[in-house]
């Protein structure tokens, strides 16, 4: 496999979920939401992944920004509805600003990217923002820079890997996710994807709604497992 594809790949990917995940979603977003998704179509990860982006590009195109914006408040920060965490450490310490945060931070100390809190008021342990960290490792390793592949390896080792699973968990039963259902299956997609990558085994399974809020609802019940099936890499690296 070219590695070069494969992470030119990842980089849309990455760019994808920061902006689905985005703290502030803005119009911009919105259209590299809606560009990625395009340019992922046309090289899926697998038959389950294909049809997901397929019902979201339709989603998008129906919907359109007020859609997705109105899903994405509704599933994340109304407090009528079941509680997403975003952020690594509630995903392992049932709160915000913990030691994952801490660990994200030496992180970004290492590399020779700095947080803009002008522009990202966001912990770093925050899900836009591990994911535009580590797109921007990518295109750092792209260059030649070994030590960004170091340590985005670490990152998806140390933080990522223990909360993907769950966040997957949590939007596919949150009863206001229709565009996120589809996007929990891409990203639960990928995330298998990462951890051949790096050679990384998956968390042991974690019942995602023991993260509830106290005097949330919880959401629907558990859906069956989704069944595993063959990656494509070949057409992944084509992207």
């Amino acid at each position: 496999m070219d590695l070069n594809s494969i992470n030119k790949a990842r980089t849309v990917y990455y760019g994808l979920f920061a902006s689905l995940f985005a703290f502030n979603m803005s119009e911009d977003h919105f259209k590299n939401i809606v560009h990625s998704v395009d340019r992922l179509s046309n090289a899926p990860i697998d038959d389950q992944t294909g049809v997901a982006l397929t019902l979201l590009k339709e989603s998008l195109e129906s919907g359109g920004y007020s859609g997705l914006k109105n899903e994405n408040d509704m599933v994340f920060f109304s407090p009528t509805t079941s509680f997403t965490p975003m952020t690594a450490s509630y995903y392992s310490e049932e709160r915000d600003d913990g030691k994952k945060r801490v660990e994200m931070m030496n992180y970004v100390l290492q590399s020779k990217f700095r947080r803009n809190s002008d522009e990202y008021k966001e912990n770093e342990d925050h899900i836009e923002f591990i994911c535009l960290f580590m797109q921007k490792l990518i295109y750092d390793e792209l260059q030649g820079e070994k030590h960004s592949q170091c340590l985005g390896k670490n990152i998806f080792k140390d933080i990522l890997n223990d909360m993907l699973n769950p966040l997957c968990q949590r939007l596919a039963e949150h009863e206001n996710s229709h565009i996120y259902g589809q996007v929990a299956i891409i990203l639960k997609s990928f995330a298998d994807i990462e951890r051949l990558f790096f050679d990384i085994n998956a968390p042991a399974i974690v019942d995602a709604s023991r993260l509830a809020k106290p005097n949330i609802k919880l959401g629907k019940e558990k859906k069956a497992a989704r069944e595993m099936v063959k990656r494509n890499h070949d057409e992944f690296s084509s992207i």
